[in-house]
């Protein structure tokens, strides 16, 4: 009965508006030199988290304020940031706020690296949104971030391309929507994609570094978080939306996105859809079949807010199918996942008065199914289709946070539990697992200690109960274990603001991840994969004891950030070869092993204005991965030295630029990996602005302009004897109105 009486209160709490007297604040965001409104500019009072966004007219309205004096801090992409301070009473007049073209942003809030909504950071970190996702646009997530400091790609065609951070893959890398868990199979294999399509993406944070802190098992090796508006955070009166279309020549893809959104005073509707269709990837050598992918996402949400209570709920929908390059030599035979999703999602944050300033509610389900399909073409010009692998999953989790104020020497800090459960159920011809069901419960505190005005403290832990279980199913009749861990994360940095333009971070966290199913159980062909795969129920958890420090130079026109790392892991899990073949499937033999391992690396990233219109972007990134043995034996899959740089030319309705993008040799590896060769690539973009009827951008991007023939040392095509994609040109536009 208990659980019915929380989920009451909660409905109560959703549903309660605290009748006070209070104020609105209204006002206008124009541009500097034209006097023209910008739409979508964001408005936050930094005293309370409360914001809104400028419509059409460049308008905005935050209702029901008390008195008092607020700092409001405007945001717009390709604009420098404005921070004003008002004073507030029942007769305040319209409020106008200018807002000046620059390319530089400095002091992000990223949410992602810390409850308390601060822009104070102790690892590195970096968010993606408006423009910069834009221009970025590519068919997943995973193409999209390849490329940003600290990050590469896992390469298995265009649909299931899935974010590397310093050299740690899969399930080491969690992968959220809104801060929750997706429920999705990506991070199990390399043929699994993300159950969410690129353009769906209003902003994406990510950070690099164990994580576990704040999210437990699989933030290992850092964070990608997407967010998008299906709950809206702030908004203005009225309808607005968002029209996007996407094309590219390397696959001839084409793909298109709608957003409406409506508000009133306190509620908020709004809905989405999208549709991606794309051919087989064209190299230099020709086409690479079985890279196709189609795909159909929506959703619809709803949202409320008054002075004190803000939230929402939204249901949305992915229908996805895409090819797998394993049967290359064969034209008979296609391999072929199709997969979908029904998830919801709500939250609610109720602001109090006392030593908690205010608690948060997430939650999200999803209904997840995947199917891996053999397709075979009969001389007679028959089609025979054999599920050869099917999956199900269902996924339930959710987090409540407490935020409190000033206690003593700490200046505030965050309570929170999380709860996590999975029941997976698979099925097909070589049905790859028994069935599994899995349960996690943790509590855990982050707290900030300011030592001196210029140098900060940061402390925390995470406390987590894992227990998972294997259901018999038809393949593995016997399946009847069990296990149960306590595991403990823990973290400790500092930040140090030397100067008004220099801040120095550093963390020390303790690290963990829990075994997958697959690597536990495993036993069978994995289609996808193209490996029979055997897991090893021995194995152990995995612990990291990571050490990340970080300098950032954040001045008017240069930006740089250094970072280094070193992440020691014990029981490190990876699948290896053993060199055996499996008569029956006629598949190679690889088992999940663990030993002891050391990664160790560097990020240099600069940004800088050269004048008031050319901009200069460079990174550099690489990453060290050795078993802690006497010869330090390189681990498998580690990126090399990689790096790009970059230069634009930005007239203000429009811009042009070219970019460089670089990698070395990779002859450190594993006993049973092949090398590979470095390469350079070279491209253009540009795009074009136009303020009428709302906000317009269109841009373009030209990827490896001259055709370059080259291998990726992360692509899992045939190991890597197939080159990646070719010659690109794609074209995105999107209209903000």
């Amino acid at each position: 009965m208990s659980g019915y009486r929380f989920l009451l209160t909660i409905c109560l709490l959703f549903f309660l508006q605290t009748f006070v007297k209070s104020n609105t604040i209204e006002g206008r965001v124009i541009e500097s030199s034209t006097g023209e409104p910008l739409i979508g500019a964001n408005i936050i009072i930094m005293e309370n988290n409360r914001g809104a966004a400028s419509d059409r007219n460049g308008y905005f309205r935050i209702e029901r304020l008390p008195s008092g004096i607020y700092t409001l801090r405007v945001q717009y992409v390709g604009y420098s940031t404005v921070t004003q301070t008002i004073t507030l009473s029942e007769t305040d007049d319209l409020i106008k706020i200018v807002m000046e073209e620059r390319t530089l942003e400095i002091d992000e809030i990223i949410v992602t690296a810390s409850p308390l909504g601060s822009p104070v950071g102790y690892q590195p970190a970096q968010s993606l949104s408006g423009e910069s996702l834009q221009l970025r646009a590519a068919s997943s997530i995973g193409e999209m971030l390849d490329g940003m400091p600290g990050l590469a790609m896992r390469s298995f065609g265009s649909a299931p391309a899935r974010p590397v951070i310093r050299g740690l893959d899969g399930d080491r890398v969690l992968v959220l929507e809104n801060g929750e868990r997706m429920g999705d199979l990506a991070e199990t294999a390399a043929d699994h994609a993300i159950a969410m399509d690129p353009l769906a993406a209003d902003k994406i944070e990510i950070v690099r570094g164990p994580a576990s802190l704040l999210y437990g098992s699989s933030a290992l090796g850092g964070v990608v978080n997407i967010f998008n508006e299906d709950i809206p955070r702030y908004w203005s009166g009225g309808a607005s939306g968002t029209l996007a279309l996407q094309g590219a020549s390397m696959n001839n893809a084409a793909a298109g996105f709608g957003r409406i959104m409506y508000g009133t005073s306190h509620w908020v509707t709004t809905g989405r859809i999208s549709y991606r269709s794309a051919g087989d990837i064209k190299t230099p050598e020709g086409i690479l079949p079985g890279t196709f992918m189609r795909n159909l996402t929506g959703g619809a949400g709803i949202g409320y807010s008054n002075d004190r209570t803000h939230g929402g709920f939204t249901v949305n929908f992915l229908d996805k199918t895409y090819g797998l390059p394993e049967a290359i030599d064969d034209p008979n035979e296609d391999v072929e996942i199709r997969m979908d999703r029904i998830a919801l999602q709500g939250g609610l944050n109720r602001e109090l008065s006392g030593f908690f300033k205010d608690i948060e509610f997430r939650v999200s389900g999803a209904q997840y199914s995947h199917q891996e399909i053999e397709i075979e073409r009969e001389d007679d010009g028959s089609v025979d289709e054999e599920i050869e692998l099917e999956f199900i999953q269902s996924t339930i989790s959710s987090t409540i946070t407490a935020r409190h104020g000033k206690a003593g020497l700490l200046s505030e800090g965050a309570i929170g539990v999380n709860v996590l459960y999975r029941s997976l159920d698979v099925g097909g011809k070589e049905t790859l697992t028994p069935d599994a069901r899995s349960t996690v419960f943790a509590m855990f505190v982050y707290e900030e200690i300011p030592v001196l005005n210029n140098l900060r403290l940061q402390f925390g832990g995470r406390l987590e109960g894992h227990s998972i279980s294997s259901i018999a199913n038809e393949q593995f009749q016997d399946a009847d274990k069990s296990r149960t861990s306590t595991t403990f994360s823990g973290s400790a940095g500092l930040n140090y603001r030397l100067l008004k333009s220099l801040e120095i971070g550093f963390q020390f966290a303790r690290a963990h991840r829990i075994p997958t199913v697959e690597e536990l159980f495993s036993d069978a062909p994995h289609l996808g994969t193209g490996k029979y795969e055997i897991g090893d129920p021995a194995l152990k958890n995995e612990i990291g004891h990571g050490l990340d420090l970080f300098a950032k130079i954040s001045a008017r026109s240069l930006q740089i950030e250094a970072a280094g790392f070193i992440n020691s892991i014990d029981n490190f899990i990876f699948l290896r070869p053993t060199g055996e073949m499996h008569v029956p499937s006629g598949l190679p033999v690889y088992i999940y092993e663990s030993e002891n391992a050391l990664l160790t690396g560097t990020e240099i990233y600069v940004q800088t204005l050269l004048s008031d219109r050319v901009h200069f972007e460079t990174q550099l990134s690489y990453v060290r991965g050795s078993r802690r043995d006497a010869e330090s034996t390189p681990l498998p899959i580690i990126p090399p030295l990689r790096g790009n740089a970059a230069f634009t030319y930005d007239q203000g309705s429009w811009w042009i630029g070219s970019k460089i993008q670089w990698a070395t040799d990779q002859n450190r590896v594993d006993e049973k990996e092949s090398a590979t060769d470095g390469y350079v690539l070279f491209g253009f973009e540009g795009g074009y602005r136009l303020h009428a009827s709302g906000r317009h951008v269109v841009s373009f991007r030209i990827t490896n302009l001259f055709d370059t023939a080259y291998r990726d040392h992360l692509s899992r095509v045939e190991d890597r004897d197939n080159p990646m994609p070719g010659r690109d040109v794609s074209i995105t536009y999107r209209w903000y109105f």
